[in-house]
């Protein structure tokens, strides 16, 4: 027994020290020990991180800057959009200089900086944001400066690595309260590869999918008080074999949606 201990010890000892080779090389952001660490270190805090499709064309891009302590010269703000797995190139958005500061950039214009129409921005798609700060003293941190262990504060990479999702619409062109039906069908008859379609009924989700034969069908029943429904799909694998239809609870048929079917149904 001993003999297998040693080894596995040695093991985890090597381990440790190339964990904290890796991170030292990332020159991490230490926010526990501010006197020795003093790193440019910004905070932004965003009005809103999930923004319906239907709302982009109107909405903006909002939040507060803020420096954790006066020794941060820049904070460089990127943005790229993610959609189907996905992402377009990273471009320059803005930057802040001065401690702290609100932000409120139109997505019609962000939409502009990333060489699309906002038409293109659809529900199911990620806007990611990358933050680089510079320090008083020409420091430079990104989100890679963060490490991935248990100190490595990764809440704290929020204004260096986060997204806004753009969620599909509420059903707005129709009474909601009443009985929907799902009808999916999969090409191969083999089931919906991991795929489900969402019903988030005031912001309660229910997901349905099924997983061997040709076909399935299910009911929900939305009640007479809700205030909201949001219908959407979420990929698996094999798109090409799924399609479904939406039956409204007054018998109006939507869809067939696919094969490849959108993030969202309105």
């Amino acid at each position: 027994m001993k003999k297998i201990i040693k080894p596995i010890i040695g093991l985890m000892l090597l381990s440790v020290a190339l964990i904290s080779c890796e991170e030292k090389e990332k020159n991490p952001l230490s926010l526990l020990d501010p006197e020795n660490s003093k790193s440019p270190y910004v905070r932004i805090v965003v009005d809103e991180n999930i923004v319906a499709a239907g709302d982009i064309a109107n909405s903006s891009f909002s939040g507060e800057v803020n420096a954790l302590d006066g020794n941060v010269q820049s904070w460089e703000l990127s943005v790229s959009r993610e959609s189907g797995g996905v992402a377009s190139d990273t471009i320059p958005l803005t930057t802040i200089t001065s401690f702290p500061s609100t932000i409120s950039i139109p997505y019609t214009d962000i939409a502009s900086s990333l060489g699309i129409s906002i038409d293109d921005i659809s529900g199911g798609d990620f806007i990611r944001f990358l933050g680089k700060s510079t320090g008083t003293d020409g420091a430079v941190f990104t989100f890679e400066n963060f490490t991935g262990s248990i100190t490595g504060q990764q809440e704290q990479r929020q204004a260096y690595n986060f997204i806004v999702l753009i969620k599909c619409s509420p059903i707005g062109d129709t009474p909601i309260a009443g009985t929907w039906t799902i009808d999916m069908d999969d090409l191969y008859g083999d089931g919906w590869d991991g795929a489900f379609v969402t019903f988030e009924i005031d912001g309660v989700s229910t997901n349905y999918t099924f997983s061997a034969g040709s076909e399935a069908s299910f009911t929900v029943n939305v009640p007479e008080n809700a205030g909201s429904l949001v219908i959407s799909y979420t990929s698996g694998a094999f798109e090409e074999e799924h399609v479904y239809t939406i039956t409204t609870p007054n018998g109006e048929v939507r869809g067939p949606f696919g094969p490849n079917p959108s993030p969202c149904i309105n």
